[in-house]
């Protein structure tokens, strides 16, 4: 098989939990060599993070750490002592990028701001991930997923507009994945000026300006104050989600076209061209009275059945799938999405492949997650040099 599109690529990510890692996790699934920095004393907080194998928890038992470290190599270093701090910038002179996810005041603290790395290696492209950048007066604050979606915007508009409103995403705190996704565009992209150049960047991701990026329509509304305010008034759309004989189905009429065939599909022709109901803002002033009509319909048919004559009358409508119903999803198997990863403690575990194809340089799974300091021989001695009585030293100082 040909190299892949970031093949020879050296990346040295020293981040945890989700941003930083998923940010690595697309650069390595594409070819980078990417050697994540743990401490030894436990190692990237994901490790105790579930679903665990058997529900154990361990620091090599945890899926959710294994999905998000797979193709990368595995060393463990602690920072908080001068030798680790000296190795540290050996490994940052060997490489093309670094990656780190800690709060602003974090690597300047322990001496390795961009100044000081940027000293060492000059084209280096240095990505930090922090809740709010590196500048600003929340530049320190600290945040979960419900606060980055809070502050960017998003609770605002979701929900019931009698209730509170609700965050996005359940337990895949969302905001961090996204964050991750733009960590990865942004360095790619600061990588390609170094190509051109030969200058290396630091690159400043914001998670909730990342949260704010995907809701351009409330920013934009704000700009005609005289329109119907947004989110003011928070939006259910009718038909949504709607319960049918065996499950859920997601209906989503948005075009006056749609509420026709729509209207067609499930015998109401009568309300195509009603006023009361053309409109989206309309058929949310009249949701009840278009539930009570469609209620009957739905209850006959099962979720197939109804995405099947969604797609002959060209409705957008689709089951709500739970995970098994996605996992056995024929558009999944043709495109073999879902792939079978053999981890040396896990065992076999399915988890998502591919998040978009390339026919020249595809993904590719070359080895599973690392278990804690894993790859400490290969680095150490292979990259760097050391020998194993080098290693047995550092291990013996707590130093990896």
């Amino acid at each position: 098989m040909q190299d892949q599109a970031l093949s020879g690529l050296k990346v040295l990510d020293v981040s945890h939990h989700i941003a930083g890692p998923y940010c690595t996790k697309l650069l390595a699934d594409f070819g980078a060599q990417l050697i994540k920095v743990e401490r030894p004393d436990g190692g990237d907080p994901a490790r105790r993070t579930g679903p665990f194998r058997d529900d154990k928890p361990g620091p090599e038992s945890s899926v959710f750490f294994f999905y998000l470290n797979n193709n990368k190599q595995g060393i463990t270093l602690n920072l908080k002592t001068d030798t680790g701090i000296n190795i540290f910038k050996e490994l940052v002179k060997k490489v093309d990028i670094l990656v780190e996810n800690f709060s602003p005041h974090v690597m300047p603290g322990l001496g390795l701001s961009y100044d000081t790395l940027k000293a060492i290696n000059p084209g280096l492209v240095m990505t930090s991930i922090s809740n709010f950048g590196q500048t600003g007066p929340y530049r320190n604050y600290k945040a979960t997923d419900i606060v980055l979606q809070a502050l960017g915007g998003w609770l605002s508009p979701r929900g019931e507009p009698t209730r509170e409103p609700v965050r996005a995403g359940g337990r895949l705190r969302t905001s961090e994945f996204i964050g991750g996704m733009y960590a990865a565009v942004a360095t790619m992209t600061a990588f390609a000026y170094k190509v051109q150049t030969g200058q290396g960047q630091h690159v400043d991701v914001s998670l909730v300006e990342s949260v704010a990026d995907v809701t351009p329509h409330a920013v934009e509304q704000n700009t005609f104050p005289d329109n119907r305010p947004w989110p003011k008034i928070r939006t259910v759309f009718s038909p949504g989600v709607e319960e049918c004989k065996d499950g859920y189905i997601g209906i989503n009429v948005l075009s006056g076209q749609h509420w026709a065939s729509l209207c067609d599909m499930m015998g109401m022709k009568d309300w195509a061209e009603n006023p009361d109901y053309t409109t989206m803002l309309s058929r949310f002033l009249h949701r009840e009275e278009i539930q009570k009509r469609m209620n009957p319909w739905l209850m006959k048919h099962t979720k197939e059945e109804i995405m099947k004559e969604g797609q002959d009358w060209r409705v957008p409508v689709a089951p709500v799938y739970n995970t098994e119903d996605m996992l056995k999803s024929p558009q999944h198997e043709a495109r073999d999405y879902f792939v079978k990863v053999k981890h040396k403690t896990l065992g076999d575990i399915i988890q998502p492949g591919a998040i978009f194809r390339m026919t020249e340089t595809p993904w590719q799974m070359k080895r599973p997650a690392p278990c804690l300091g894993d790859h400490n021989k290969e680095i150490y001695c292979g990259l760097l040099g050391y020998s194993i009585e080098d290693l047995v030293r550092l291990r013996q100082a707590d130093v990896i």
